[in-house]
């Protein structure tokens, strides 16, 4: 199982391209492995070998100083079968080489890798106008609403969804400076998360491409269309990265040579997550990775009435933590971070209308549906 263990490298992605954020075109796979696909070596060498029979097989029959071993054929062609096709009174004539071996099958490729097929099923979902129609509010950006300067001092600038929920950025940048005090404890994962998005995920339930391909493979295509969505509305919106606000930041790796809003992290991560939501299922449709704790009195000594149902999703939690720890590094603000979130709900109901996706949903939940889900506290 590929998943996010030992030191920090292209374990599954080969997206060392931070500058294009979250590129996991190869996530779960290591670049360097070939085991994770059940594949073989990258370069397969076919040299110079002779003929595989010895003098003293039973099988030869021509004296070897009449025989001859071309090294330059895969398979080996002389000596065989005599060709039955030689007209009569010739010589036996060597069956060739394009005549040893000829096999037929279905006319139609069946080894698409995952990040390959991905990019094909990306070509289908951008046909349907929907997926550019998804209106993100225009992100603050530093700048004085009445001058129309930067104001690094009194920033009100606001970045407001629809639901009411508001980001003020000055104190985006106020908590993205104190959240520097993380770095340290979160630098190794939020590096590894540069190059692996669904790695992680399979650290918390373990699939991969012999165990669940249908799964890796609809993984693979979520995160080939949230980065497509995302850097369409990067484009849109330009927002600069927090530390062209406050250079304070000093993100430690470099910076993505591309805009911030929305996080393309973000956006990749949740819509694995919804896909891994959906199919993650056992036979009864209940969700594996989900559980609701249900009221229960407050402790003793804290005040109020007892504490309300909290439902806890694995997959969801861990797009927040992937999410967030990109603002730990300083490259993204928490709206960023939202509007990935949202993109992401969007994108994935628009995911569901697509014929080749659906397919991959329902092959997926065939390969969850005989997990049983564990109640209880």
């Amino acid at each position: 199982m590929a998943g996010p263990t030992g030191p920090v490298g292209t374990f599954d992605a080969r997206d060392a391209r931070d500058a294009r954020d979250a590129r996991d075109a190869r996530d779960a796979r290591d670049a360097r492995s070939v085991g994770e696909y059940g594949s073989g070596p990258s370069v397969l060498g076919v040299g110079v070998s002779p003929y595989w029979a010895y003098d003293g097989h039973p099988d030869v029959v021509v004296p070897v100083e009449d025989r001859w071993w071309p090294g330059n054929h895969w398979p080996a062609t002389n000596p065989v079968a005599a060709n039955p096709s030689a007209p009569p009174g010739l010589p036996d004539v060597p069956v060739r080489l394009h005549e040893i071996h000829r096999t037929f099958n279905k006319a139609e490729f069946r080894n698409w890798s995952p990040e390959n097929q991905a990019i094909a099923i990306l070509a289908e979902f951008a046909k349907k106008d929907e997926w550019c129609d998804f209106n993100l509010p225009v992100p603050a950006r530093g700048v004085d609403s009445k001058t129309g300067k930067v104001n690094y001092t009194d920033i009100t600038d606001f970045t407001a969804f629809p639901d009411g929920l508001t980001y003020n950025l000055f104190e985006e940048l106020t908590e993205l400076v104190g959240l520097n005090e993380y770095r340290n404890g979160v630098l190794l994962e939020s590096l590894q998360q540069r190059g692996t998005v669904i790695g992680f995920f399979q650290g918390i339930m373990p699939f991969n491409y012999l165990s669940h391909p249908w799964t890796l493979r609809l993984a693979h295509v979520a995160l080939t269309i949230g980065q497509f969505v995302a850097f369409f509305h990067k484009a849109r919106f330009d927002r600069p990265r927090p530390s062209q606000l406050h250079p304070g930041l000093l993100p430690p790796i470099e910076v993505p040579q591309h805009p911030a809003y929305p996080s393309a992290h973000a956006t990749e991560a949740y819509l694995v997550a919804n896909c891994l939501d959906e199919v993650m299922r056992d036979a009864g449709t209940i969700k594996i990775m989900e559980k609701t704790h249900p009221t229960s009195p407050r402790p003793p000594g804290m005040l109020g009435g007892p504490l309300k149902p909290v439902t806890r999703n694995a997959v969801f939690d861990m797009a927040d933590r992937i999410a967030r720890n990109r603002e730990v590094l300083g490259v993204h603000y928490p709206s960023d971070s939202e509007a990935g979130k949202r993109l992401a709900e969007h994108t994935f109901d628009l995911m569901r209308t697509c014929p080749s996706i659906a397919s991959l949903i329902d092959k997926a939940k065939n390969e969850w549906k005989d997990v049983v889900h564990v109640s209880g506290p």
